[in-house]
């Protein structure tokens, strides 16, 4: 898959993703039933991600796998996503790596804030995902993963920035 192909699906799974969320978690003018085929599609775009491309599955096995451990996933719109996902997994048969786990692992890390009282110092590193940031770009440095998993991971979290912004400015929070 052409890196600009995994840049624009990325992006827009990205945008989908924080859009189902707002549409759950903000006072939308959009009927919450939209959160569903909204999840579905990025659901669908991430298992194909995930099909496509090594470094994509790596990336967002883990991160589907670090939002499960925290919780992320607790809404119709975002079950519906994890459907998607299944779907095209179940589908392609992708079994799953240790890498998987770690990515994992550093996504449910960057979750942290939610659980536990984050001095406001360190404040920043969570706001930003900053642990999965600097995981990846270590496993990039290390020859474990291509560079494309970093600029996908860069391009998914900026869609889910830019969209939250978007939304923040119509939406009051529930």
């Amino acid at each position: 898959m052409s890196l600009l192909t995994l840049i624009s699906l990325s992006f827009l799974s990205g945008s989908l993703i924080k859009f189902t969320d707002d549409i759950t978690d903000k006072n939308m003018a959009i009927h919450p039933f939209f959160a569903i085929p909204s999840g579905l599609a990025y659901g669908l775009l991430m298992g194909y991600l995930v099909m496509m491309d090594i470094g994509a599955s790596y990336l967002f096995g883990g991160i589907v796998l670090g939002c499960l451990i925290t919780g992320k996933i607790n809404s119709t719109g975002h079950y519906f996503g994890l459907f998607g996902i299944l779907i095209i997994n179940f589908l392609y048969v992708n079994t799953l790596s240790p890498l998987v786990l770690l990515v994992g692992a550093m996504a449910a890390l960057d979750e942290l804030k939610d659980f536990i009282r984050i001095p406001g110092s360190l404040k920043f590193i969570f706001d930003y995902r900053i642990i999965l940031k600097t995981g990846i770009l270590i496993l990039v440095i290390l020859n474990i993963l291509k560079l494309n998993t970093l600029i996908i991971l860069l391009v998914f979290d900026l869609a889910y920035i830019l969209t939250n912004s978007l939304t923040s400015r119509f939406t009051n929070e529930v």
